[in-house]
């Protein structure tokens, strides 16, 4: 765990007001936060980041999972990093329903370091890390193994206790049960039996009727942490010894260092401890100086104050205008490569009278709100790191070949995550801390600046789509071709993947290529548009693109056809009953039947999500509903049916749904990057904004039941949100909007 030295020496001058913010909190929420009787609160102080067994020493294992301190204190391994989306709520409520534990009992830790803890989810590498939805649809099962093997040795060592035999036994709230005779004996007096007898490898699981937990609305149990100030992050890691750096990076994106004229004057600056030359991972080449000194206020200054000459690289020529021309004239190009193409899509577009339509997306950034920082310490043989890692084992593979040190000597302990969305899977901020606790031999925590958070990023890509369409005599689309020209996030990051289908990436054609709606004659194809531009995965991936493509085109369809949003895609998703349960759903919770009041405009638009490697299909649709005030875009309401199989809490789908939505709003109208000579020119918040709160609309999710297991739900709600603003747009103004971020402020477009 991280550790907080018994002095402040070195603490930095943002550390000092983090401690202050910190006391600030805690003395509130002494005198404001009483816990109410009865709740369910998970003590979030001993839910800190920890290795796999680092319960308290008196504690019992079962399992990988589990263990039993003797006056019943379950601790529950999580070995999903809890990014916001609740999973350290999520998992831990699975495991301990299988468990019959004691809920107020339970005690949440993040686990590392096992196979246990590593899956191959959206068809990664066998690995430990946290993406592509996955988490509830990959661990559900194994949590529920996990609990049930648990409650089967502590009922053979309790009946053994009790004297009797198990099949007279049952277990309830963290007890083993004899109803015969009334006695019981607690888990934890028993664990220590429990703990030497062999686990079963297929448990007696519950029910669906014998859950108790499963389906409950609980309280999330990183909350109080958060609210008090007691929850760590990244940044506020402290470890003995512990010295802080601030970078200075090459402007351009693939810029790199031809020399420093004042390094060893600003070397000599009191407190600085060294200016170290390192990397932006994968590229090796020289691009960033970190500044190591006793604080990050110190840190900064000398990193502003070096007079460095950059050569910007490949880069020196892509600015917005260029990579805008391009991905147009990928959409006319005859070097596209076919994804998908069913019946005579061809032959009956040049026969019939097309309609067509162009739609854009441009680059956008992750924008965390914690910026990145990594604490590390490089030893002989060893290194051990603190910070927010989306990927452990990823991490410690790149640590482990930077230090020239075997993967399983990187100890990595990993904090709350400030926000990801993808961006923290990616090992660059560690790999400066490494570089720099390797040149002074000390932990060094490296800040990285809002400023190189955004502009040294691994992007979204932006993407331009031509689609074209046909309509039969029932108004449905006879054939539609779908061309999307653009840069490539998997030519970028997973080439052999690309080749591998034939030349063409699926992250391009999301939704698309694999089309649920019933279109008879399709053609899909793609334009990889290289770029040097660095990419990575972002919240929903292709589908903010593709999705927004496809579904303002079907809206256009519709409104051509006559048809409205809603029985448009019914008719297209004829013969669908999971589509048409989240249509149906969306369409009585808004009223769609009723006319819309005076001067409120609505649009509806579906997707199903596909997890990577066809993990999970989660259904959604999505009624949103707004005013145009004073030339201004109000947004009223947004109604979202989603089936996403069973659901564990659902106060965790919903939360992930409405922040699905807000981050996809703030992308639908406010998230675009501008490149000039390969340098972006965002840098903050006053020019990369957020959705401001007042401009939210009201979110109402209907969960629709399901019989099937747990599906994702993180991103899944993202890719429909644009395309119902755009629509709904349409219906109040008579423009389309076919370019992404869409306007507010209509009167001035």
């Amino acid at each position: 765990m991280p550790q907080r030295p018994s002095n402040e020496r070195g603490r930095t001058a943002g550390s000092a007001i983090s401690l202050r913010r910190r006391h600030l909190l805690q003395s509130a929420a002494a005198l404001l936060v009483a816990p109410a009787a009865g709740s369910l609160l998970i003590p979030l102080a001993q839910a800190a980041p920890a290795q796999a067994g680092a319960a308290a020493a008196t504690a019992s294992s079962i399992g990988d999972w589990v263990w039993i301190e003797p006056s019943g204190q379950v601790v529950i391994g999580v070995s999903q990093c809890e990014v916001g989306q609740g999973i350290y709520t999520g998992l831990p409520q699975v495991l301990a329903d299988e468990l019959d534990a004691d809920w107020a009992s339970v005690t949440v830790r993040f686990v590392t370091g096992r196979d246990a803890y590593r899956n191959d989810a959206g068809e990664m590498p066998f690995q430990q890390f946290v993406g592509a939805s996955m988490s509830m649809n990959y661990f559900y099962e194994r949590m529920r193994l996990a609990g049930a093997q648990a409650r089967d040795v502590l009922l053979r060592a309790g009946a053994a206790r009790l004297g009797v035999r198990a099949s007279q036994c049952s277990t309830r709230a963290g007890r083993v049960l004899h109803s015969a005779t009334g006695r019981s004996v607690g888990y934890g007096e028993i664990v220590a039996d429990a703990s030497r007898l062999s686990i079963a490898a297929r448990p007696r699981m519950k029910s669906a009727s014998e859950q108790g937990l499963i389906g409950r609305n609980l309280r999330r149990v990183d909350t109080p942490a958060k609210v008090d100030g007691s929850a760590v992050f990244g940044i506020d890691v402290e470890v003995p010894g512990m010295l802080i750096g601030a970078v200075r990076m090459a402007p351009s994106v693939t810029g790199r260092i031809v020399r420093i004229r004042n390094e060893a004057e600003v070397r000599a600056r009191t407190g600085v401890h060294a200016v170290v030359r390192t990397t932006q991972w994968p590229d090796p080449e020289p691009s960033t100086v970190v500044v190591v000194a006793d604080s990050y206020w110190i840190a900064k200054q000398a990193a502003d104050a070096l007079d460095i000459e950059f050569d910007a690289g490949a880069a020196a020529s892509v600015d917005s205008e260029r990579i805008h021309a391009q991905f147009v004239a990928g959409l006319a190009s005859d070097k596209a490569v076919v994804a998908r193409n069913l019946g005579k899509p061809r032959e009956m577009l040049a026969a019939g009278k097309p309609i067509t339509a162009d739609y854009h997306s441009p680059y956008i950034t992750h924008a965390t709100m914690e910026p990145l920082a990594a604490t590390v310490h490089v030893r002989d043989g060893e290194v051990e790191t603190w910070g927010p890692y989306q990927g452990q084992d990823f991490l410690r593979g790149e640590l482990g070949k930077a230090c020239g040190v075997p993967a399983d000597k990187v100890i990595v302990h990993t904090t709350f995550l400030g926000g990801s969305f993808g961006r923290k899977y990616m090992p660059d901020f560690a790999l400066h801390a490494a570089a720099a606790s390797k040149a002074v031999g000390r932990p060094v925590k490296v800040i990285r600046s809002r400023e190189d958070d955004i502009r040294h990023s691994y992007y979204r890509p932006g993407a331009s789509g031509r689609l074209s369409a046909v309509l039969g005599a029932d108004g449905l689309p006879a054939a539609l071709h779908a061309r999307i020209s653009g840069q490539s996030l998997y030519g970028a990051i997973n080439p052999k993947k690309m080749a591998d289908a034939g030349g063409w990436d699926e992250t391009m054609v999301e939704s698309i290529y694999d089309l649920i709606y019933g279109v008879p004659n399709l053609l899909v194809d793609a334009v990889d548009v290289q770029q040097p531009i660095p990419l990575s995965y972002l919240r929903s991936v292709g589908t903010t693109s593709s999705v927004f493509f496809l579904e303002s085109f079907i809206s256009e369809l519709a409104h051509t056809a006559g048809v409205d949003d809603y029985q448009y895609r019914r008719r297209l998703l004829a013969g669908q009953p999971l589509a048409l349960g989240v249509l149906d759903a969306a369409a009585r919770a808004a009223r769609w039947e009723q006319p819309a009041p005076a001067g409120l405009h609505r649009a509806m638009t579906f997707n199903v999500y596909t997890g990577r490697g066809e993990s999970f299909q989660t259904f959604v649709a999505l009624v949103m509903e707004l005013r145009v005030v004073e030339g201004r875009v109000r947004l009223e309401r947004a109604i979202c049916a989603i089936d996403a199989g069973r659901v564990v809490n659902p106060g965790l789908v919903k939360a992930n749904v409405e922040g699905g939505i807000g981050f996809a709003l703030t992308n639908t109208f406010k998230s675009r990057l501008g490149f000039d000579k390969g340098v972006v020119q965002q840098s903050n918040f006053h020019d990369y904004p957020l959705l401001q709160l007042a401009e939210m609309p009201r979110v109402e999710v209907v969960l629709v039941e399901s019989d099937r297991p747990p599906q994702g739900c993180g991103e899944v709600a993202l890719g429909p949100t644009a395309p119902a603003v755009a629509t709904a747009l349409f219906h109040a103004t008579g423009r389309r909007f076919r370019s992404m971020p869409l306007p507010q402020d209509i009167a001035s477009t």
